[in-house]
Order: structure tokens, then C-alpha cells, then sequence
């Protein structure tokens, strides 16, 4: 296995921006996979993460991203081979996602977060017992933040459309409130915590509602089944265009409970990954 190198240079300065799920998302995410650990991981996460919850880190790779560093795996003819973990992962047509890092000219990549995921993963399986506390940490923030991402309704690329879809602006909202925002910001802030008057415990709580048999069927597959599973049941979200005006009562109506539930998977399907990584 090629290796892997992850990073946090320093955490002193926050990043204000947002990336992907909002903050309460993905705690939800982690707070939900957390209830579903086999009692060896959930040993091993409470030891590895000083006592606290997952969901106290489920952030920290949005809000220290510049220090995410992976390595992609070649030597580029110009620049580094070391970037940001990105964020988003690329389909093709058919929505099956890449598993691998596709170049795109001579000194660029599209970002493909499911294949670092899926490395980050097999590392921490095999060395997390020998890793030191720093490196095993941000494997961990990596892991338990990107797997929450790749199951936002915007995190999907099409590798041959340009520009991607939901990565232009939209008017969202009703009369003179209107706001013209992307896809992605929508459904990072505004679809489902925001609207919300409950923890990221109430979220689990309320969301973690099926069955073993059900949820042994959302967990079944790999990183890259789960990838196209999260790209085909995103994509009718993004069916307006540029510039166009959204109704928010109708889109929120429409939508709401999907974005809910694809959040609910992303925290069993983290659970399985960290189950048969902890072991």
C-alpha cells in the first residue's frame, strides 16, 4: 500500500467557512455511528480520542482544512505531491464514482475524497495500534468527517460536465428574502439543522430509527457502492439552473427527508467502517 501522509501542521487559526454538512450534521453523523460501535471500537475510539465523543472531532477537518494533508500517491511533473483532503468525489455518467486519483493536465487532479478515504481507512486497519497519538488523530478526524461529506447532496462531481452541477447560484427563499446562494450552501446550512430546534443527540436520536436487517443493508458494499448510492439519490436535488428561483417551502418539502436520511446512512455506514477497522 502506498503511503499515506496526514498532517496538522497547526491548529491556531480556525477556517471560517463551511464545507460540507453544517457543524450539527456532522456530529449527528458521528453521534449516530458512535451508538453503533461493537464495544472493541468503541474501547478503542474512547481511548484514542482522550474520552470524548466523535462528535467533538467530526468537524475539525473542515475547520483546520488547510492542515489535512494527503499524499496523492505520484510525483506530478510541476508542484507537490502533497494537497488538501478534498472534500468532493467524481462520477462518471452512470454515477459510479473513481477509485482512483484522476489527472487532469499536467500539474492538476480532480479531487477524489472516496479514494483517499478508502486508503485512510485501510492505513488506520493496519498501524493504528503503532501510530503516535498525532498522526492517528487527524486519520481519525479524516475518516469520521469524510465519510459524513460524501453523503452531502452536493459532494458529487460529474467528471465530464463543466462546470459541475450545484456549484452555481441559485435564489432561494420567497418574495424580497430571496437569497442567491449555491446548491451547496444550501444544503450545508439551510435544509435540515437550521431549521431545527433539536442537539445533535435529539438529531441521532430521532433519525436512528431502523432495523438491524435494514441497516446491515445500507451498510453493505464499499466506500465506492456508497459513493454511487449517495450521487444517485442526490442528484434529482439539484434540479434547477443557474440563476433559477426556488420556492423554499416546496424544494425543503420535496427534499428534507432524503438529505435526513442520507444522513442517517452516513453514520451506520461510518459505524461498519470503524467496526472492521478497530478490531
Amino acid at each position: 500500500m502506498k503511503r499515506i501522509l496526514l498532517t496538522l501542521a497547526a491548529l491556531t487559526m480556525l477556517c471560517g467557512t463551511s464545507f460540507g454538512w453544517s457543524v450539527r450534521e456532522h456530529a449527528t453523523v458521528a453521534e449516530i455511528a458512535e451508538r453503533h460501535l461493537t464495544p472493541k471500537a468503541k474501547e478503542l475510539i474512547k481511548s484514542y480520542l482522550g474520552g470524548r465523543p466523535m462528535a467533538y472531532y467530526a468537524s475539525h477537518a473542515d475547520w483546520y482544512r488547510k492542515e489535512m494533508i494527503v499524499d496523492i500517491g505520484f510525483e506530478p511533473e510541476h508542484g507537490s505531491r502533497m494537497v488538501v483532503f478534498p472534500h468532493t468525489y467524481h462520477v462518471d455518467k452512470n454515477f459510479v464514482p473513481y477509485r482512483d486519483i484522476i489527472k487532469k493536465g499536467e500539474n492538476k487532479t480532480h479531487g477524489n475524497m472516496l479514494y483517499h478515504i478508502d486508503r485512510i481507512a485501510k492505513n488506520l486497519a493496519e498501524n493504528h495500534a503503532s501510530m503516535n497519538d498525532s498522526v492517528r488523530l487527524v486519520h481519525l478526524y479524516l475518516v469520521i468527517h469524510g465519510i459524513g461529506d460524501m453523503h452531502c447532496p452536493m459532494h458529487m462531481r460529474f467528471i465530464d460536465r463543466e462546470p459541475s452541477l450545484g456549484t452555481y447560484n441559485i435564489y432561494f427563499g420567497k418574495g424580497n428574502k430571496k437569497k442567491k446562494m449555491s446548491y451547496h450552501g444550501l444544503w450545508d446550512a439551510r435544509m435540515i439543522s437550521a431549521i431545527h430546534p433539536w442537539s445533535y443527540t435529539d438529531m441521532a436520536l430521532l433519525f436512528d430509527i431502523y432495523t438491524g436487517k435494514e441497516i446491515a443493508k445500507f451498510q453493505k458494499g464499499d466506500i465506492f457502492d456508497w459513493g454511487k448510492d449517495a450521487a444517485i439519490t442526490s442528484f434529482p436535488m439539484r434540479e434547477y439552473q443557474a440563476d433559477d428561483e426556488i420556492d423554499e417551502i416546496a424544494y425543503r418539502n420535496k427534499y428534507q427527508q432524503t438529505g435526513e436520511f442520507l444522513l442517517t446512512k452516513a453514520g451506520y455506514r461510518l459505524a461498519k467502517v470503524l467496526n472492521e477497522v478497530l478490531k
